[in-house]
């Protein structure tokens, strides 16, 4: 069972964007010998496997689908790392003032860790509440 797409209108019965299952011969003699139009050169008709991929080859539309893909991936993990960051801020803002309720010395220098241990050394809460 051959599946043939058409790419253009008018190839026996069938138009442009017909997805063929179990193809006529003829047809698929059509797609296998990539037979052209004489007055535009464009393809009449490809054979597509079962997800519509010519041949294995992915078609241009699947090329940019997965470039944009990937691109959104890379953007999704930039926020993620901006997210992570904003969040430690914050919670080093929140260390840092109950640092100073306790009046802890040096703490305008210490990061998140030190000032946790520093907190809970002196009897707050080390979560900054």
């Amino acid at each position: 069972m051959t599946t043939v797409r058409v790419l253009v209108d008018a190839v026996g019965q069938y138009n442009s964007g017909d997805i063929v299952t179990d193809a006529p011969d003829g047809l698929v003699d059509i797609a296998k010998k990539e037979i052209r139009n004489a007055a535009t050169g464009q393809l009449l008709a490809e054979i597509v496997d079962g997800n519509g991929a010519i041949d294995g080859v992915p078609s241009e539309r699947e090329l940019q689908l997965q470039t944009e893909l990937e691109q959104s991936k890379a953007r999704e993990a930039e926020l993620l790392e901006q997210i992570d960051i904003l969040q430690s801020e914050g919670e080093l803002k929140e260390l840092k003032a109950t640092a100073k309720e306790l009046k802890i010395s040096g703490y305008t220098k210490m990061d998140v860790e030190e000032l946790k241990l520093a907190i809970s050394a002196a009897g707050g809460a080390a979560d900054g509440k």
